[in-house]
């Protein structure tokens, strides 16, 4: 048990450095002839918006106060319940200390953050014993997922960590990882991560480098990338991409060329899927997976930050038309100068660095390298040194690495790519090709790697989507296409399910113009399915004019929807527009919605008085779709009375007495039963549809 190298008492400790837990109501309750109390009858019939009223005028009993918090969950006002829950003290009484945080943990997980909802989970588990905390766990929807990923994150988190909050983080995976593995011992995360887990306790930050044996990669290639990278650092892309072309092996000279790539545009490179072709999972998921998404989009993370000096960037620029060495010699000069600001002589000594690396002596780098403080280097430099000159891990770290997975998987992933494995117990061989049963059981053998998980989620999405790997794939890479793909899925799914404050949720994850056009098209096409359900008429109808612009178009049951919505709204020409617009596509279209549509469009243009168009489409429908009974049927009801109007009440009829034979509903065949006397008995007072009488 990893409880018997790893125990400390402390629940003080992470109270004050993670979520920590506070919390606290009374009720007169009224009671019934049969003992049953009113609030009680209330809760019964899930009239959770009076219990509301009840509970908030209360006391502050350990009881109520649950009952209020309660009472806010069941309303879907779950911050109100976390202010609830965390605005008391944690309760003597364990029963109603657990129930607190159990309901802690499932507030936070409607409130979308899966990582707070597992730390509360698992500290209500503390209280729990065996049986009843498996029953528990195993109660909670798809939790096993979910504490897995978490747990996961939280592991990777630690990596880049140190100090008390180092500390701290591990004793909450300590405790979670133990309460897993009472739940779910047999499970190949448990089994496969325990030893890691374990190693990683011992070991702290002191990760020491790895070199596989490879043909892929050698030790002047290393220089080569740590040179490349140099000139990235400085934004000279062109001479990064021509170091890279001495590298032996073509494919690793494509991962490096693409990494640049990203870092200067932000897109992947066409080239990036040619790994797939050649089953390198790792080199694949790491631009698919969004790895450098953060490098991009926080600039100074990877590039030379700029001093706020007015003669800076002219210095740089004269730097720059420099060699090398002829740089070094004129930072060195410049350096000596008393004038220099502290911020100056920092960004100096950082381009000495980034420079020392260009001219290819590695020991004079390597001496400049140990010059510095990690902390004042850009990460491009950092991942640079680790490259070429191997140190502990916790060496190219910076405080502002601290907690952050993004930036763990950006400096071990670059690191792996040039054959320089500080995680070779999580990670596969970064250059290993895998398919079928071998990349199975790599992804059973090693449950940590990022890399092979987002490969498997990728996989399976690719099959079928589902809400569970949506929901995986969303939370563990948001800044991936795919993940960006799943928050969409899941805000279409949600709106379908009439779950509208869910499906906005999923909607502002996603960033629409991130991923390119179809990804913004997609985005669309979920708003549009959001503003109809909430019945925002102007923002469904700017969507899908954004769609049509684009050359997109939205499936016909979305676009027949908003046809509807404006429809109903009273602009019956804008509505009658979008129908013929999607009829004009019929050929693709089934025979049910066919008939929907030609329904509608007759009933549009019956409200705008055009009842010979609406007379033409009603007879179609009732014509060319019988089994479409609702339609049909309906249709046929609508044209009797058109002709009854026009006088033409033996035509009338004849619709009429097929509604009656065809109708499913009873009040279909009962209105026109009546519609039918009623003509009846008009034609008994005027005597019209009689035999033609002839004059002569």
């Amino acid at each position: 048990m990893i409880s018997n190298f790893c125990r400390h008492k402390f629940r003080p400790l992470l109270i004050a450095l993670f979520l920590i837990f506070i919390t606290s109501t009374s009720s007169n309750a009224v009671e019934a002839k049969n003992g049953e109390s009113y609030d009680s009858w209330l809760e019964k019939y899930g009239a959770w918006d009076v219990l509301e009223e009840n509970y908030s005028g209360s006391g502050d009993s350990p009881e109520l106060i649950i009952k209020r918090a309660q009472t806010a969950y069941k309303l879907g006002r779950y911050s109100a319940c976390m202010n609830i829950l965390q605005g008391t003290p944690a309760f003597d009484d364990k029963y109603l200390e657990t129930s607190r945080l159990w309901l802690g943990g499932q507030t936070q997980r409607a409130l979308g953050d899966p990582v707070k909802s597992v730390i509360w989970f698992s500290q209500a588990a503390r209280f729990m014993k065996q049986d009843f905390m498996t029953d528990k766990f195993k109660s909670e929807p798809n939790l096993k997922t979910v504490w897995f990923d978490v747990w996961r994150s939280l592991y990777w988190s630690v990596l880049v960590t140190s100090g008390s909050a180092r500390e701290a983080q591990n004793m909450i995976l300590t405790q979670s990882f133990e309460q897993a593995e009472k739940v779910w011992p047999t499970t190949y995360f448990i089994v496969n991560t325990k030893p890691v887990f374990k190693s990683s306790l011992q070991k702290g930050l002191d990760f020491k480098p790895a070199l596989r044996n490879s043909t892929i990669i050698n030790d002047k290639d290393r220089e080569l990338i740590a040179m490349s990278i140099a000139a990235s650092s400085l934004s000279e892309w062109n001479k990064s991409n021509s170091i890279l072309e001495d590298i032996s092996n073509s494919t690793v000279k494509t991962f490096w060329n693409s990494v640049n790539s990203y870092l200067e545009t932000g897109k992947n490179p066409a080239g990036v899927d040619s790994f797939q072709d050649e089953n390198l999972v790792n080199a694949w998921s790491f631009f698919k997976s969004g790895v450098l998404e953060p490098a991009y989009a926080s600039p100074t993370l990877w590039k030379m930050a700029a001093p706020a000096s007015p003669a800076w960037n002219a210095f740089r620029n004269k730097l720059m038309s420099m060699s090398p060495r002829e740089a070094l010699d004129t930072i060195d000069r410049e350096t000596g100068s008393l004038l220099l600001s502290e911020e100056l002589v920092s960004a100096l000594q950082n381009y000495k660095l980034a420079f020392a690396l260009l001219t290819s002596d590695m020991e004079l780098a390597k001496k400049v390298w140990g010059q510095l403080d990690p902390n004042s280097l850009p990460m491009s430099l950092r991942v640079a040194a680790g490259i070429v000159f191997k140190p502990d891990f916790s060496k190219i770290l910076s405080t502002a690495d601290a907690g952050k997975n993004s930036n763990l998987f950006i400096i071990s992933g670059l690191c792996d790519a040039a054959g320089v494995e500080y995680f070779n117990d999580i990670n596969s061989p970064f250059w290993q090709s895998l398919s079928g049963n071998q990349f199975n059981a790599q992804v059973n053998s090693r449950p940590l790697d990022r890399l092979l998980l987002f490969s498997e989620l990728a996989k399976d999405s690719s099959k079928k989507m589902d809400k569970s790997i949506a929901r995986r794939c969303a939370m563990l890479f948001p800044n991936s296409d795919l993940g960006a793909r799943s928050f969409i899925y899941l805000a279409d799914n949600a709106a379908q399910n009439r779950d509208f404050k869910l499906s906005a949720f999923y909607l502002k994850r996603v960033d629409p113009n991130k991923f390119g056009a179809d990804m913004h098209l997609n985005w669309l096409i979920a708003a549009v399915e959001y503003d109809l359900a909430v019945g925002n008429e102007a923002k469904a109808l700017k969507a899908y004019n954004e769609i049509l612009g684009s050359g997109g178009a939205l499936p016909p049951e979305k676009e027949l929807r908003l046809a509807l919505l404006i429809q109903q709204k009273g602009d019956l020409k804008k509505a009658q527009a979008i129908l013929e617009r999607i009829w004009s596509g019929q050929d693709k279209l089934d025979d049910e919605l066919k008939a929907e549509i030609l329904f509608w469009i007759a009933e549009g243009e019956q409200a705008m008085g055009n009842k010979d168009k609406a007379l033409k489409s009603y007879l179609e429908l009732a014509f060319k779709f019988p089994k479409q009974n609702i339609w049909a049927v309906t249709a046929m009801y609508r044209i009797s009375m058109i002709y009854e109007h026009r006088g033409q009440f033996e035509t009338a009829k004849k619709f009429l007495n097929t509604v009656i034979k065809n109708a499913d509903r009873k009040a279909q065949k009962e209105a026109a039963k009546a519609r039918l006397n009623a003509i009846d008995t008009k034609l008994a007072k005027t005597g019209n549809g009689k035999e033609a009488s002839f004059p002569f």
